[in-house]
């Protein structure tokens, strides 16, 4: 549901972390979308949350992967996360601003629009929304 042949068809890939973006709110949203998102410590549309790759961090984006854009991030993007979220127990989470040049669009998919799985072009969103 959502993910793209891309990611599912790689076999053995370890990513150590996932970066998760919200970038719709929660008007008209299922409670259970709205407790998952409450779960990851994201409250507000262009949260972030950097959470460890495992089948539970996996079964919640399942659950709101309409809702956000995820993908790697790499060791700079990181870094800078890292510097400006709040730590909680698995996570790092916190708050950006709407990105300098606007989104593709926040109702498609990744590469039309910006939801969903983006890979590597998460990193080039996030930094325009610094």
């Amino acid at each position: 549901m959502g993910f793209s042949k891309a990611f599912l068809s790689r076999k053995g890939f370890e990513m150590s972390r996932i970066l998760i973006v919200r970038m719709r709110g929660e008007i008209g949203t299922l409670r259970d979308v709205i407790d998952t998102f409450k779960m990851l410590g994201m409250k507000k549309m262009y949260s972030f949350t950097l959470v460890e790759n495992n089948s539970h961090t996996i079964g919640m984006i399942r659950k709101i992967d309409n809702f956000v854009s995820w993908g790697e991030p790499d060791a700079e993007t990181e870094k800078i996360l890292e510097g400006l979220g709040k730590r909680g127990k698995s996570y790092v989470s916190g708050g950006l601003k709407s990105p300098k040049g606007g989104f593709k669009s926040k109702k498609l998919r990744y590469p039309r629009g910006n939801l969903g799985y983006c890979g590597a072009a998460i990193n080039d969103m996030v930094r325009r929304m610094l």
